[in-house]
C-alpha cells in the first residue's frame, strides 16, 4: 500500500506539517509505504488552461509536480494538508489542485486508480474549528467528483499560530494517528 502526504504549507515544521508527519508516520507503522512531499520545495507552475492533457493523457508542463502527479494517481490513500490563509487554502496547495485536472480524462472520468481514501488536514489561528469548514468541504466534493478520491477524515487544528504548537493537543495527535490507520483499513 502506498500512501502520500502532500503538504502545501510552507512552514517545515508548521501545525499542519506536524499534523500530516503523524498521520503519515501512523499509516507507515501499520506496513505503508510512505512518502512526504511539500510543495513550497518544489518548482512548478498553474495550470495553463491549454487542454494538452485531455488529448495526450498527462499535463504539457514537465516540471517538479510532474512526479507528484504520477504519486497521485498511483497512490492507495493520500493525507492532503494545508493551513488556511487569508480565507482559503495557501497558494501551493490551490495551484497543486489545479494542476490535477490533467488526471481527469476529457469526459470527466478520473485517470487515477479507483479507491483512493484521503484524508484532509488543517489548521489556522482563528479558535473557530468550522470557520472554514466550506473550504475543507470544497475540496473534498472536488477530488471526490473530479477524481473519485473518497475523504474519510478531515482534522482541523483550530486556533493555533505558532509553528509546531499542535504537538502539545495530545486529543489531535491521536487522532491524527488514528487517521493514518484508518487509511491502511
Amino acid at each position: 500500500m502506498k500512501t502520500i502526504g502532500i503538504i502545501g504549507s510552507p512552514r517545515i515544521n508548521g501545525n499542519t506539517a506536524t499534523l500530516v508527519r503523524q498521520t503519515i508516520e501512523s499509516a507507515a507503522e501499520a506496513g505503508a509505504e510512505t512518502e512526504i512531499i511539500y510543495l513550497n520545495e518544489l518548482e512548478f507552475k498553474g495550470c495553463q488552461g491549454c487542454g494538452h492533457c485531455k488529448i495526450h493523457d498527462k499535463c504539457k508542463l514537465q516540471d517538479d509536480l510532474t512526479r507528484v502527479l504520477d504519486s497521485v494517481a498511483k497512490a492507495d490513500a493520500i493525507v492532503f494538508g494545508s493551513p488556511i490563509y487569508f480565507s482559503q487554502f495557501t497558494g501551493q496547495m490551490r495551484l497543486f489542485l489545479d494542476r490535477c485536472y490533467s488526471l481527469v480524462n476529457s469526459d470527466f472520468s478520473p485517470r487515477v486508480k479507483p479507491g483512493i481514501k484521503a484524508v484532509l488536514v488543517g489548521s489556522h489561528g482563528a479558535p473557530d474549528s468550522g470557520l472554514y469548514a466550506a473550504v475543507f468541504n470544497e475540496f473534498a466534493q472536488s477530488i471526490q467528483n473530479f477524481m473519485g478520491i473518497e475523504t474519510i477524515d478531515t482534522i482541523i487544528a483550530a486556533g493555533y499560530s505558532e509553528p509546531g504548537s499542535v504537538k502539545g493537543n495530545a486529543e489531535l495527535m491521536a487522532r491524527a494517528k488514528a487517521a493514518g490507520l484508518k487509511l491502511t483499513n
